[in-house]
């Protein structure tokens, strides 16, 4: 596995850091001032002005309240894509696999079939995927990677009887990141953060796109008075979608 540098993983959890707080911080201050700065505009009233010169400054100073917020909005949503884009390529360079020899690739993939091996046998059996998780080493962990999408694809028969009222069909989007997060611990540490970085960003996206859509449709005079109870239900149920199934 190629070597990564302290910068890098270092640069790429600062990134996390700083999308996490982009969502809990900038944007709902973005979208207080916003409120703010409307209120202001649609109450504004100078005596000494007509009502006609007043409704102009109310309009001026709402044009200006929502260019400014747009203007702000862009300008957090290139920096977040930038932050995304730079934890990706940190954690794509970390943990590509590296040009190996037709024997060591050979080994590399013997090793890994024989692993998937006794995990799929443990999970015919009846072991939960969490329990395969948990025992896993390095090699299984890599075989579940790989190998897991396909596999849950097949386990789509629900069981008949009783067992069928607690039946919950395994969703690979959600398991994968789980093994994922399990396999960081036991990468080499810089290899290792630069993972568990991209696994936090992908929790944070969807969630984080969902956020600045509401906040746009606000700068966009488009929302509804249910708007704001609309986008948080979403950006919570894009949380919930985002996070991993539970390993332990």
């Amino acid at each position: 596995m190629p070597a990564l540098t302290g910068p890098d993983h270092t640069a790429a959890n600062t990134a996390t850091h700083r999308l996490t707080q982009t969502r809990k911080t900038e944007l709902v201050e973005l979208g207080r001032r916003l409120s703010d700065d409307l209120a202001k505009a649609h109450t504004f009233r100078d005596p000494d002005l007509t009502d006609e010169a007043n409704q102009r400054r109310r309009a001026e100073m709402e044009r200006a309240a929502r260019k400014q917020a747009a203007a702000d909005l862009d300008r957090i949503q290139r920096e977040t894509d930038a932050a995304a884009t730079l934890v990706r390529t940190v954690a794509n360079n970390a943990t590509a696999t590296p040009a190996a020899g037709a024997a060591e690739q050979l080994l590399t993939e013997t090793q890994q079939a024989r692993a998937w091996d006794r995990a799929r046998a443990l999970l015919t059996a009846g072991r939960t995927l969490s329990e395969v998780i948990k025992g896993a080493d390095r090699d299984t962990l890599n075989a579940l990677r790989a190998e897991l999408p396909t596999y849950l694809a097949t386990q789509r028969t629900k069981p008949q009887g009783l067992a069928s009222a607690d039946f919950t069909e395994p969703d690979p989007s959600r398991a994968v990141p789980a093994v994922e997060r399990s396999l960081v611990d036991r990468l080499p540490k810089p290899q290792g953060a630069a993972l568990r970085a991209r696994l936090d960003l992908d929790a944070l996206e969807p969630g984080l796109r969902e956020t600045p859509a509401g906040l746009r449709r606000e700068v966009d005079g488009t929302t509804d008075p249910s708007n704001g109870l609309r986008s948080a239900i979403a950006a919570r149920l894009a949380d919930q979608q985002a996070a991993p199934f539970p390993s332990t």
